[in-house]
């Protein structure tokens, strides 16, 4: 009797915890309930013999994969069919120590039972624990269980795939036609015979590379080449492209591309492209070879490390580039230190271009005294219709003095060899109050010299700028 009651009692707190699973699993949204709904189930939490058996594997599988593994590891004790569903549920996620061979072995069981059972796989990620890093040689470890365990995913179908620290030939696993979306860190992907790989991938449709290293500085093209309906590319942090050749990025399908921290000349061929992020540590070299009309967001991010190359001739070249391409949403400039420029070498023979730029992003981090003329090539080069500035009260107040400045002082001797600093027609200024984290919380700032520098003059504060020109 105390047995059956202790079972009972025991069945009442697991299926508790089922229950405040699906309430976390609504607020997450009402997928489960439109789920229920049409395969025509009926989940009934009050009867007297509650029932957590109702539902079909398949939506065991979508809610097991909500949740962490930790949650979903508890969910499995419920019954045999969820104990089934887990163990055989289609989204495997394993970080591994390369060195311990307890972790191998595990891994090596498990998918080891996937590939005896013929168990799909829509999603594999295998990432290493100790994050080992090839990139500086090829003596690489040899592992010949990653690639067993390679091949068992890629025959189960698998769909979203995730390796890092491991050696690959990539084209190996384009040639499987199961896979959507591949993402490698930490790689190496190794020389094959270019010339003789012809391969059409044609279900890829996001690649993501990070840290990784191109062994032979054609591969880049080949790979998008074989891609041949990708939607979405990232490229960040990866070496094997120190070249003066161009790196062509071409493709009709492509329209998310992330560059990051990746040097070198770009031309971009994609008619179709929605969303283009760049991140670098100068000006880019960029060619947009057919622009795309369906292009929404653009973004540059230059991190200027090297403050001794910002002068009069570099605003220029950014005023140049600026000029010349594609009209960018967002440009971000981090600035370390504050150098005067000599606006006389401001080159007017850029007085008929005009600078794309919707929004200028500037974080200042100044420390050694303020300068009018880096402000007034600042906003020469990019002329925004927007300028957010994060930085000190004090660099804040500078920057809204200047500015003011600059609009009502079109006949001052600073600005009469540069007649383009002098076409501020207007300004608007916003502070962000960080006492409320809602729209409303940014409100104008009537302009009074000095004023908000009074006070606790290092605090950190955002501040934008409409400017009309």
């Amino acid at each position: 009797m105390g047995k059956t009651i202790e079972t009972q009692n025991h069945k009442e707190i697991m299926f508790e915890f089922a229950q405040r699973v699906r309430r976390k699993l609504q607020k997450r949204g009402e997928e489960l309930i439109s789920g229920v709904e049409k395969w025509g189930y009926k989940v009934r939490l009050h009867n007297r013999t509650p029932s957590i058996d109702i539902l079909s594997e398949c939506l065991i599988h979508k809610i097991l994969c909500c949740l962490c593994f930790k949650e979903a590891t508890r969910m499995s004790i419920l019954s045999k069919t969820w104990l089934q569903a887990w163990s055989n549920l289609p989204n495997l996620d394993f970080t591994v120590d390369y060195s311990k061979c307890n972790d191998m072995k595990i891994v090596d069981d498990i998918l080891g039972r996937y590939r005896d059972g013929k168990i799909p796989i829509e999603k594999f990620e295998l990432l290493d624990d100790c994050l080992i890093m090839f990139l500086n040689s090829f003596e690489v470890l040899d592992f010949p269980m990653i690639d067993k365990w390679l091949g068992i995913v890629l025959t189960n179908g698998v769909k979203d795939l995730t390796i890092s620290s491991y050696p690959l030939f990539i084209f190996a696993i384009l040639a499987v036609k199961s896979v959507r979306k591949l993402v490698l860190k930490y790689c190496i992907l190794l020389p094959v015979l270019l010339s003789s790989v012809v391969v059409n991938c044609n279900s890829l449709r996001k690649l993501s590379l990070s840290y990784v290293r191109l062994v032979d500085e054609n591969m880049l093209q080949t790979l998008l080449n074989s891609c041949l309906l990708i939607e979405s590319f990232t490229f960040e942090c990866c070496n094997g492209l120190e070249t003066m050749n161009p790196q062509k990025i071409k493709s009709v399908s492509l329209k998310f591309l992330k560059i990051q921290h990746c040097g070198g000349i770009w031309e971009i061929d994609a008619p179709n492209l929605v969303s283009l992020k760049y991140t670098w540590e100068d000006i880019p070299q960029i060619k947009i070879v057919r622009e795309s009309r369906q292009l929404k967001y653009s973004r540059i991010i230059l991190e200027c490390l090297d403050s001794d190359n910002v002068n009069a001739a570099w605003f220029c070249k950014l005023r140049k580039f600026l000029s010349n391409s594609i009209s960018w949403s967002d440009f971000w400039i981090d600035s370390y230190e504050c150098k005067n420029i000599n606006i006389q070498n401001l080159q007017l023979d850029h007085k008929d271009s005009k600078p794309h730029v919707d929004a200028l992003n500037v974080t200042i981090i100044w420390k050694d005294g303020e300068s009018p003329t880096f402000v007034d090539a600042l906003v020469w080069s990019c002329q925004p219709r927007r300028l957010n500035v994060y930085s000190t009260r004090e660099n804040i107040t500078f920057f809204i003095d200047h500015l003011m400045y600059m609009k009502n002082s079109s006949q001052s001797t600073s600005h009469e060899s540069m007649p383009q600093l002098s076409q501020l027609k207007d300004v608007k200024a916003y502070k962000f109050d960080p006492r409320y984290y809602k729209e409303e919380s940014w409100h104008p700032v009537e302009h009074k010299s000095g004023e908000l520098a009074t006070t606790n003059f290092e605090k950190w504060e955002w501040c934008y700028f409409l400017l009309d020109w």
